[in-house]
């Protein structure tokens, strides 16, 4: 059975908790007006949906898999991705386990969890860092416009990522600065990172690399496709394509 099959829980982008056939609750997500019973229906729903889903993981993964590292974890990658629920790591990795160190936060941000990565860089030695954007991103939406009517906390957050998108030159139609600004935010986080892992980067130990994972098809190059856009802060896609990096990468039209 197929996780996405099995979790029948659908994630969208609306911003309000519509009540489905026969007067369950839908999966979009919820409005300030919604009840606390159907906030409580919904949250019981999903946890029974997630219990059976790590029952399901486990009996199809059996103990050997876990017994390989249990002791100890060796991750490839270092990856600061975007809390949004619609990206997950199995967009990169089918078999992220033992493999990628993922450190998370709204709009992908470097200074957010700095020490995270710093454990996954000098602690477990992963000798690549990803940076990874995505398309329609919200955070980076509230980040261009007015946020003062949020709380304390997530003000914090959005006014580092404004720093961050704001030095993005942005032209064109709502939807191209949108995008723009999706790229601008990475190529900035990637610039953060090289300062802090300088003599890493320069030794070899360390290779940084930008991507947006494109879930709306904003490229025109497939939906769920990374366009790497940032290699150890170079942008340009002409130089991208000779770095030795990019030679196990099949298909550089992605670029």
């Amino acid at each position: 059975m197929d996780k996405r099959s099995f979790l029948k829980f659908f994630a969208a982008a609306s911003g309000s908790l519509a009540l489905g056939r026969g007067g369950e609750l839908s999966a979009s997500s919820l409005s300030g007006t919604t009840s606390p019973q159907e906030l409580q229906h919904l949250a019981q729903k999903m946890f029974a949906e997630v219990i059976s889903q790590n029952d399901y993981y486990v009996n199809r993964q059996g103990s050997t898999f876990f017994e390989r590292f249990k002791d100890s974890q060796h991750p490839r990658a270092t990856v600061i991705g975007c809390s949004d629920s619609r990206f997950q790591s199995d967009a990169l990795d089918a078999t992220a386990e033992n493999d990628l160190f993922v450190i998370r936060n709204i709009g992908n941000q470097f200074s957010s969890n700095m020490g995270s990565v710093e454990y996954g860089i000098r602690h477990l030695n992963t000798p690549l860092l990803l940076i990874v954007g995505h398309s329609r991103c919200g955070a980076i939406k509230a980040a261009l416009s007015d946020y003062s009517a949020e709380g304390p906390h997530i003000i914090q957050e959005l006014d580092s990522l404004s720093l961050s998108v704001r030095k993005t030159s942005l032209s064109g139609t709502e939807e191209t600065q949108w995008l723009a600004a999706v790229v601008g935010n990475v190529h900035q986080q990637a610039f953060y990172a090289q300062k802090e892992f300088k003599q890493d980067v320069e030794s070899g130990k360390l290779t940084i690399v930008g991507v947006v994972y494109d879930l709306a098809n904003d490229f025109n190059n497939g939906y769920g496709r990374l366009k790497i856009v940032n290699i150890n802060g170079e942008t340009n896609p002409e130089k991208l394509i000779q770095f030795p990096l990019m030679k196990s990468v099949f298909r550089p039209v992605h670029v």
